[in-house]
């Protein structure tokens, strides 16, 4: 059975249209592979600009060559050119469109495994893109210092900034703001507080406190092409409990020790494990209690590129040793309701020598 690939997304949800292709667009187009041609189908109103700008060794087709602005009409004239009797696509591959292409007789087959592995072995120029949004990340990340240095502490612990409460979403905004400066799309940035720290995915809300840990977890996207940066720093205004100063000392060496293991060949459930190691040796346990999950309760680290969350995972769920290529984070934390969360985040090369490079450059302190 011939089958050719097809994906037909916008290059502003697809990370694998956007690699494909080589650029991206709000609409839908078709990006095809059959009889060793790798092209794209667009409409008039975007052709010229993908001629422009596709990668190299991607054709660029326009609607009117397949039989018109109908999908389905082209689709079919793609398997009819091509001699193909169907096409494997992406997981998430509309399920109406491909009903409708195997009523025409056509096979459709979901790609069970990545849709290109490839992408999880970035190349120089892909490092070179996650470092200049990691660069940006930074820079929203030193504004945020600023505020919180400048800020002022009430009566009732409250932070104040320019006389007025500095709130997580002021914070956010002078963050995410920095960011744009630097051509970002800023995406769900966290400063959390307190007790809100100790939920991880929790984005922040109301006015920020002294003496207690704030979160701030900052993954910005290139507006230009598309590529992610992620990083986590965890301060204190004021005085930090002894509690918080601890669980900080041990999430910092954890990380670090992390870091040191990754290598070519290196198994991440052992890195994973060499992390809860350094925290359990501090006295800060993993468990479920009445409030829910407390202590370190995530994978250490994800892969980053066109997408914020990809291959190759840090857990100690994966076994499937590191190769040459990768570019993951480090991200150990711990998380208490009753004081809420340290989580200290660097990104990591393992370049093709063979060496792992720590591409982030900002700081680590806990009192700001």
């Amino acid at each position: 059975m011939a089958l050719g690939r097809l994906i037909i997304d916008s290059g502003e949800r697809s990370a694998n249209l956007r690699y494909a292709s080589g650029f991206s667009t709000p609409d839908d187009f078709i990006w095809f592979e059959a009889g060793g041609v790798r092209g794209v189908v667009m409409s008039s109103l975007e052709y010229n600009r993908a001629k422009s700008f596709a990668s190299p060794g991607v054709a660029v087709f326009s609607d009117d060559e397949f039989g018109g602005p109908n999908r389905l009409d082209v689709i079919k004239n793609i398997a009819k050119q091509w001699y193909l009797d169907g096409f494997i696509v992406p997981e998430n591959f509309p399920l109406l469109l491909a009903d409708k292409i195997r009523g025409c007789g056509l096979t459709v087959q979901a790609e069970e495994k990545n849709f290109f592995p490839e992408r999880e072995f970035k190349t120089e120029s892909e490092v070179e893109k996650i470092t200049r949004s990691l660069r940006a990340a930074e820079a929203g990340c030193r504004r945020a210092f600023e505020v919180l240095r400048e800020a002022d502490i009430s009566s009732e612990k409250t932070l104040l900034w320019n006389g007025v409460p500095l709130t997580s979403e002021l914070l956010r905004f002078e963050i995410d703001s920095t960011m744009m400066k630097h051509g970002m799309l800023a995406t769900g940035t966290i400063c959390a507080g307190g007790f809100q720290g100790s939920q991880p995915h929790n984005t922040g809300s109301g006015v920020l406190y002294a003496d207690m840990p704030i979160v701030m977890d900052i993954f910005p996207r290139s507006a230009e092409n598309g590529y992610w940066g992620d990083l986590t720093r965890t301060v204190v205004k004021g005085k930090p409990s002894s509690v918080v100063k601890k669980a900080y000392e041990a999430v910092l060496e954890a990380r670090e020790t992390a870091k040191k293991l990754i290598a070519p060949g290196a198994n991440p459930k052992d890195i994973h494990n060499a992390a809860v190691r350094v925290l359990e040796k501090y006295g800060f346990y993993t468990g479920k209690n009445e409030s829910g999950d407390y202590g370190f309760f995530h994978g250490l680290g994800h892969g980053v590129g066109l997408d914020i969350h990809e291959a190759p995972r840090l857990s100690y769920r994966v076994t499937e040793p590191l190769s040459k290529g990768i570019v993951v984070t480090v991200e150990p934390g711990l998380y208490y309701p009753e004081w809420g969360g340290i989580r200290l985040e660097d990104i990591v090369y393992l370049d093709n020598s063979g060496k792992a490079r720590c591409l982030t450059e900002i700081e680590d302190f806990l009192i700001v």
